[in-house]
């Protein structure tokens, strides 16, 4: 059953200052027009952000490649999360690791955002520690062991783009509210790349 207006009202108050905004600047597109106009007012009450509009906005556009550049842009002029370089042009990776037990294999992807050097390492540390924990268990595990290796394989090939690779990129559209909405804010956003949700 669909919740009232006055129900939704009741919800969103009880949610504190961080969930109403990252439900504005993640979720915003699956919310009905009404929720998402009394999420906004709710907002405006407690004077929560003046760039909200521009952060739920962006959301329902279609990147254009320029201004999906922009986005990226501002994520990899960034420090690196790792290493707290400024050396090079931050990426995004997506690392398989798998771990197996006799009886059973864990298979675990994590999309990271560093600088180039910083993804080989943590990607050379997936493989090797694939290849020694992740065929134990006799099926899965051998299988999921190939899948992660050629995923970590075809991913380190983008680490050293000059432009912002798909990882990056696919990541960007995801979060490009949260992004829009701390554009300023350079704490934010180095929040936003290393504690990746």
């Amino acid at each position: 059953m669909v919740p009232s207006l006055d129900e939704l009202r009741k919800n969103y108050e009880s949610f504190d200052d961080g969930k109403l905004l990252r439900l504005a600047t993640e979720e915003a597109t699956s919310l009905r027009p009404e929720a998402l106009e009394l999420l906004e007012q709710i907002i405006k009450e407690r004077r929560l952000s003046k760039n909200l509009t521009a952060a739920i906005d962006i959301q329902f556009e279609d990147l254009d490649e320029e201004t999906l550049n922009e986005y990226c842009n501002l994520l990899r002029k960034q420090p690196c999360p790792i290493c707290g370089t400024y050396g090079e042009r931050l990426n995004a990776t997506v690392i398989g690791t798998v771990m197996s037990f006799i009886v059973m294999s864990s298979y675990t992807k994590e999309l990271r955002i560093a600088c180039p050097a910083c993804l080989d390492k943590l990607n050379d540390k997936a493989v090797l520690q694939t290849m020694l924990l992740g065929w134990w268990e006799p099926l899965h595990g051998i299988i999921n062991s190939l899948k992660a290796i050629s995923l970590n394989n075809k991913m380190k090939k983008e680490h050293h783009l000059n432009e912002a690779n798909p990882t990056l990129k696919a990541f960007v559209r995801q979060s490009v509210g949260r992004i829009e909405l701390n554009r300023n804010n350079t704490e934010e956003l180095r929040s936003l790349i290393t504690y990746i949700r």
